[in-house]
């Protein structure tokens, strides 16, 4: 018989301590996923998915067992507390293992993370909606004569958490994500673009109409693209664009990479590293934010910390053991998935709005790059070296001219920190990082 996730959760808890673990968590997750999606009005796929999956971490003489699965029965959880007992005894003693200290208890309060009526969503509305999407971008401009197609998605999930110490803990959260892609042709040219929404909540998501016009002005600007001669001049990067850097950052300040010295930014606590300008958050408790959860991981309370102020390197991120390992606190940064152990990674991640208008920002540039698109792996987290494939819009005398691609924009992250002397006004939350636009005053941009 098939047991109840909460309750499965205390069980297999109990299981493993019987069969010999010291300590014990298991990580539950339990959800389901629907997407739909239309090319050139036609409905391509609809998919609906349901999962459930547990990963049960045991701790034994400082040794660590891992074991998931998705049997959900009295005989899974005896397999798998036996297993992840079994494989403890075979890895190697750690000083620093173990589960987190359970000083802190979870906030209570509601970060607004599930939104019943995302579940209430016909499947005639979602295709109807893409149909909608697609229309409106042809509508748009008599180039877009192709479609790389319309999607919907949504999905709820709820996640449990138990341990050994006696940590019940448990929450709900819903997401809803539309996305439109238009294809435009100018003298047998193609260019593609794309504009999406992503929500926790259904009443927040853009109209189809908007996405749809945003994707459209996106892919149609590019028409007629060249490639500039190499150059070093300043560099806006507008609030999609930005995220790289903000993303090739938060992987520098993994504890496990300061601990090893791995990271460009290890020895740095403390000391200026960026503009004034600059101030980074990361935040588990934002109201609907799309990585906000009230714990993380392993059950530790989640909060809203800075990790760059007005320029200064405050906080790296850790769990439990890279915190051990440090001799530091844990900030709560422990990201998970049922099927694997727990890893480290930011929560909401942002640099906070400046004060500038994203045309004010472009109006003080005499001749640069105004970025839209980036394509690569971005930054080494050892050394900061960033270099990455580029498309946008240049900019002479503060306005924009005409479009660019065949590019490779090149820097360090440093560098491009202490040079960035503009920031924009137009944060817009678009995903777990987020960012407004920024102007580096200085960047290598490599074309012709």
């Amino acid at each position: 018989m098939t047991i109840h996730p909460e309750q499965f959760a205390n069980d297999i808890i109990r299981a493993a301590i019987h069969k010999g673990a010291d300590q014990a968590d298991v990580f539950i997750t339990s959800g389901r996923e629907s997407e739909v999606k239309t090319r050139m009005r036609e409905l391509e796929n609809i998919k609906e998915a349901i999962s459930q999956g547990y990963g049960l971490r045991v701790f034994k003489d400082k040794k660590l067992g891992f074991f998931f699965g998705s049997n959900f029965t009295k005989s899974g959880l005896e397999q798998a507390a036996e297993g992840a007992v079994r494989l403890a005894a075979q890895t190697t003693e750690d000083q620093f293992n173990g589960l987190p200290d359970q000083d802190e208890e979870p906030l209570s309060a509601d970060f607004d993370l599930f939104d019943p009526q995302i579940e209430k969503i016909t499947t005639e509305w979602k295709i109807e909606a893409c149909q909608k999407m697609e229309s409106a971008m042809f509508e748009y401009d008599s180039r877009i004569s192709n479609s790389e197609g319309a999607g919907f998605f949504d999905g709820s999930t709820t996640t449990y958490i138990a341990n050994s110490f006696g940590r019940n803990l448990s929450y709900k959260s819903s997401f809803c994500y539309m996305v439109c892609q238009p294809v435009a042709r100018e003298n047998d040219k193609l260019q593609g673009g794309w504009w999406f929404s992503f929500k926790r909540n259904f009443s927040d998501l853009q109209a189809p109409e908007t996405i749809a016009e945003r994707a459209a002005e996106r892919t149609v600007r590019m028409l007629g693209a060249r490639t500039p001669r190499t150059a070093r001049v300043p560099v806006v990067f507008d609030n999609v664009s930005g995220l790289s850097v903000l993303n090739s950052l938060s992987e520098a300040l993994n504890g496990k990479l300061i601990y090893r010295k791995a990271s460009y930014l290890a020895g740095k606590l403390g000391k200026k590293i960026a503009s004034s300008l600059i101030t980074i958050v990361d935040d588990g408790v934002l109201k609907r934010g799309l990585a906000s959860a009230p714990f993380d991981g392993e059950g530790a309370a989640t909060s809203k910390r800075q990790i760059i102020s007005r320029g200064e390197l405050v906080s790296y991120m850790y769990d439990s053991y890279t915190a051990r390992k440090s001799g530091v606190e844990s900030t709560g940064n422990a990201q998970r998935e049922s099927s694997s152990l727990p890893s480290i990674g930011p929560f909401n991640f942002y640099l906070e709005n400046g004060e500038h208008a994203p045309a004010d920002i472009i109006g003080s540039v005499k001749e640069g790059l105004f970025l839209t698109n980036l394509m690569g792996f971005g930054a080494n987290s050892v050394t900061g070296d960033y270099s990455l494939g580029a498309s946008g819009i240049w900019i002479e005398n503060g306005e924009l001219t005409y479009p660019v691609e065949g590019i490779t924009v090149a820097s360090n992250i440093l560098e491009m920190l202490q040079n960035i002397d503009m920031v924009g006004n137009d944060l817009e939350f678009l995903g777990p990082i987020s960012s407004p636009s920024f102007r580096v005053a200085r960047m290598t941009v490599s074309g012709a």
